[in-house]
């Protein structure tokens, strides 16, 4: 799709926000607005950003810094927020750093948003996570929110307050609810979320994947460049304004399915199945497919990367990469 010259003429030049730059979505959403010749800036707390050689605007600071944020949103025409604080275990085990950290910074955000001069048009990635374990399959977006965790009741709570800013502010927003993403510039090293690149980034060290159960449950895959193609494609129509659509892979498949194409792909690792940690095994949601039929009613998606595809350009892009890389054996969460 950014061969289209539709999408390259939209972002071209177009002042684009990044917030939540230095995660795995942030970071490929930055190098693709940059291919696409968008005036992006991002807003980060590290010295420098994760995005390798990034000639745009960066504000050093954190979300709940009014000042730092209004300046930030100032003259955006959209803004990308992939921030958060990842992983469903660790908001379980922590619940006040993640109210702090997703509820507290988008409420900062969005205020900013809202009051500024010119409001920027806010798309917000929420998860899959907010139905928890699914009464049916596919699920589409009118299935009940029955979180498992905070992470999951954070989504939804920023979810309403962007809803809230549009009654009050008439601030406009698109929510994303992502299933799984996979895909090149992940950081390595074992974290609570982003399972799948941490299967291949197992395979590529040799490293044995651990995985909890029988490793029968399906998930709905989803390549990150396609991801990031829905969301760039959202802003650029008005009929998404407004709109909570579900986003993931068009066809599921077993996590252990999944593992045994990347052993095979990547050239081989140990697997090894474990019975469920207490705290891991209240959040395992079972079997999830999404529902796209919504999204497909609003656009033209592209056709979506195959999972055996997705894996090969991930391990091509991990071969190459010289991040570190620390060692471990690497778990399925959920």
């Amino acid at each position: 799709s950014f061969s289209d010259p539709d999408v390259r003429t939209f972002y071209r030049q177009r002042k684009v926000l990044v917030i939540g730059a230095d995660g795995f979505l942030g970071v490929n959403c930055i190098y693709t607005l940059q291919e696409l010749g968008a005036d992006v800036s991002l807003l980060t707390r590290r010295s420098s950003p994760r995005a390798n050689n990034f000639s745009g605007r960066i504000f050093h600071g954190d979300l709940r810094d009014q000042g730092l944020i209004r300046s930030a949103v100032e003259n955006q025409s959209v803004v990308f927020d992939f921030a958060g604080v990842s992983g469903a275990v660790d908001s379980n085990e922590d619940p006040v750093r993640s109210l702090e950290g997703d509820c507290l910074s988008h409420l900062s955000l969005f205020q900013a948003c809202a009051t500024a001069k010119e409001s920027p048009l806010v798309v917000f990635c929420s998860s899959r996570l907010v139905y928890g374990n699914p009464q049916y399959l596919p699920v589409d977006e009118a299935h009940p929110l029955l979180p498992r965790s905070m992470y999951a009741v954070h989504k939804i709570t920023v979810e309403n307050y962007l809803k809230v800013f549009n009654h009050t502010h008439g601030l406009r927003f698109c929510i994303l609810r992502l299933s799984n993403p996979y895909g090149p510039h992940q950081p390595w090293g074992a974290r609570s979320y982003g399972i799948l690149n941490q299967f291949i980034h197992a395979a590529l060290e040799g490293v044995p994947i651990k995985i909890y159960g029988d490793g029968h449950q399906q998930r709905d895959y989803i390549y990150v460049n396609d991801a990031i193609t829905v969301f760039l494609l959202c802003v650029m129509h008005e009929k998404c304004r407004g709109q909570t659509f579900n986003l993931g892979g068009r066809h599921s498949i077993s996590i252990r399915t999944a593992v045994e194409k990347i052993t095979r792909l990547a050239g081989g690792t140990p697997v090894h199945f474990e019975s469920w940690p207490k705290e891991y095994k209240v959040l395992e949601t079972g079997d999830y497919r999404t529902d796209l039929r919504k999204i497909d009613s609003y656009l033209v998606l592209p056709p979506q990367t195959s999972f055996e595809e997705g894996v090969m350009q991930t391990l091509h892009y991990c071969r190459q990469d010289r991040s570190p890389r620390p060692r471990g054996r690497c778990k399925m969460l959920f």
